[in-house]
């Protein structure tokens, strides 16, 4: 079977071929908006205790008193300084990257986690005992503490999604149409 082309094909491939570097743009520029803004959203909702509008759970009242202060994840900057964001070719990464330290060297992301799902953590005879030297005296009976989920970039995503979906279909209209 032969097949035959009719029209100006060399043109046709040079808009294809530029298409494909405008959508290519277009992506990383869509997804970079999307990167500012959420991490500016992350950081308010931190601030306001109430990340995507869900307010966290209230601290413990001794770390209210140890730390002077009820609002949880804001103490000297170092995770609400941590959340970022990249941008790879196909994909956006918002939240606190692996390697990110504060400013003692000890790794922030495990915060994150623990806050962002919680912990449940046996409670061993050395933790009681650290415990009790700073002031916090467990029932012997205690065998978990508990530290509640205080969901950050979830909630985020969830009251944000809408809009990061409109920013992407914007740019990409913009590649197609000008």
């Amino acid at each position: 079977m032969d097949v035959q082309l009719f029209g100006d094909w060399a043109k046709a491939e040079k808009i294809l071929i530029g298409f494909d570097k405008r959508y290519k743009q277009a992506v990383k520029r869509a997804l970079s908006k999307c990167g500012i803004y959420l991490v500016g959203q992350l950081k308010r909702g931190v601030r306001k205790q109430k990340p995507g509008g869900k307010q966290y759970e209230p601290l413990h009242p001794f770390t209210i008193a140890r730390k002077k202060s009820s609002k949880a994840l804001i103490d000297d900057g170092d995770f609400i300084n941590s959340i970022t964001y990249r941008v790879d070719d196909r994909s956006l990464f918002v939240g606190v990257l692996k390697n990110a330290k504060d400013k003692d060297g000890n790794p922030i992301v495990n915060i994150a986690a623990v806050h962002e799902f919680g912990v449940a953590i046996d409670v061993t005879d050395k933790m009681r005992g650290y415990l009790h030297s700073i002031g916090l005296h467990l029932k012997p009976t205690t065998k978990v503490i508990r530290i509640p989920a205080r969901p950050t970039f979830r909630p985020v995503w969830e009251d944000e999604e809408e809009e990061i979906v409109k920013v992407i279909e914007q740019e990409l209209q913009k590649a197609l149409f000008g």
